[in-house]
């Protein structure tokens, strides 16, 4: 086993200099990462052999720079030379420039380094840059004749080999190892309001300006993708925000709560909306265990016609008890209310509600204990008061 400095890193027996020069400055991959990279790289590679294996191709049917892309695509899928234009780009150019270094230029050290540095540009030139296009135009200009006498054929086997492996990478990471390939956050997500304006914490945090100036001053190629920059930003404030203020759940929640049951009366849990001027009531069982939640928009999503006056009509309508055995429409809380809840603990730290309640729309969370009984509530007012108090005594 390696020896790690007292960070956790390893390499505690070499001295501070040494550390420096010869070790990464980047976190290990989780074992959970790593049990997932493996079994990725041998799916991979195993089903893009098999792929190649059954094609009429000859000679080297699967090209040795196919394991580097794999370390790439199965240890490092979320990074930008991981993405399939870099691979595509690369391997493409790389070919190009290998057949035309080794056509051209008779010493095969200077042919190669040529093809090496000219592939180099020009996936730089046409951002695409993936490591093992570097072995691929090496490994071309070595292989001298066999890749220059008939460029077409090497120009297909390449070819074959990056649909294979990109094929591979696709169904190999999505569907079995479940992660996310290609890999792209997208768009940033809208707010729940359904307009133009960028979401409450996207529009105080870093933009594509910000970063665009930031690698622009680092003059240096950046192997991160752009969302997932943004994304690591926030989860550092995130814990930063935890580590300078230190509230949960537990320390802001309300714990006199009032709840419905499934069967409440549609009208009675309206009354206890009104009574109690509040706008969600927590549905529970005979335990008190969370089921669901009551809030107005579910009554709202019951009414198809929400003009003012159709509104007030359909809501009696709703309210009203249907009499007999039978009923059309919905008579009880558990048949109108929403079954799928974000809940939190006593010890969630608030920074955690902060998106789900600025970003995705939730307005109220239910708070639980071990055994899924409802201890409190947390609402944007709650947290609001709360970071209002702690800046104030902070500043104070």
């Amino acid at each position: 086993m390696p020896e790690h400095d007292s960070s956790g890193k390893p390499g505690g027996f070499l001295p501070a200099f040494a550390r420096r020069l010869l070790l990464a400055d980047t976190p290990p991959l989780s074992p959970a990462e790593r049990r997932r990279s493996v079994i990725g790289a041998l799916l991979g590679t195993v089903l893009c052999g098999l792929l190649l294996y059954a094609m009429p191709v000859d000679g080297h049917w699967i090209i040795a720079p196919v394991g580097g892309s794999a370390i790439i695509l199965y240890a490092l899928p979320h990074s930008p030379v991981a993405q399939p234009w870099p691979v595509i780009g690369s391997y493409l150019f790389a070919t190009l420039a290998a057949l035309a270094s080794a056509a051209l230029i008779p010493f095969p050290p200077l042919a190669a380094a040529v093809a090496v540095a000219g592939g180099i540009w020009l996936m730089a030139r046409f951002n695409c840059i993936h490591p093992p296009g570097g072995a691929l135009a090496l490994l071309l200009v070595l292989d001298g004749p066999r890749a220059t006498s008939q460029p077409g054929l090497t120009l297909g086997l390449v070819a074959l080999n990056v649909a294979a492996m990109l094929l591979s990478a696709v169904l190999v990471n999505n569907f079995l190892i479940g992660r996310r390939y290609p890999f792209s956050l997208g768009l940033a997500e809208g707010n729940p309001h359904r307009t133009r304006d960028a979401s409450s914490l996207a529009r105080i945090g870093l933009t594509h300006a910000d970063l665009a100036s930031a690698v622009q001053a680092l003059d240096t190629f950046v192997d991160i993708q752009e969302n997932e920059l943004v994304r690591l930003y926030d989860l550092a404030v995130d814990h930063a925000f935890n580590r300078h203020v230190g509230l949960s759940c537990g320390d802001i929640m309300a714990r006199d709560l009032v709840t419905v049951r499934f069967g409440t009366e549609l009208e009675k849990a309206w009354s206890m909306l009104r009574a109690h001027k509040i706008k969600a009531l927590p549905v529970v069982d005979g335990f008190g265990r969370l089921i669901g939640i009551l809030t107005v928009a579910d009554y709202l999503r019951q009414m198809d016609d929400t003009t003012a006056a159709g509104l007030a009509i359909r809501l009696q309508g709703l309210l009203r008890r249907t009499p007999g055995t039978t009923s059309d429409k919905a008579e009880v809380v558990g048949q109108i209310m929403t079954a799928q809840v974000f809940a939190a603990r006593a010890d969630t730290p608030i920074s955690e509600l902060v998106l789900r309640l600025s970003d995705k729309g939730l307005h109220h969370i239910p708070v639980l204990d071990d055994t899924g009984r409802v201890t409190g509530m947390v609402t944007q007012s709650d947290l609001i008061a709360a970071l209002y108090k702690r800046i104030a005594l902070s500043s104070a």
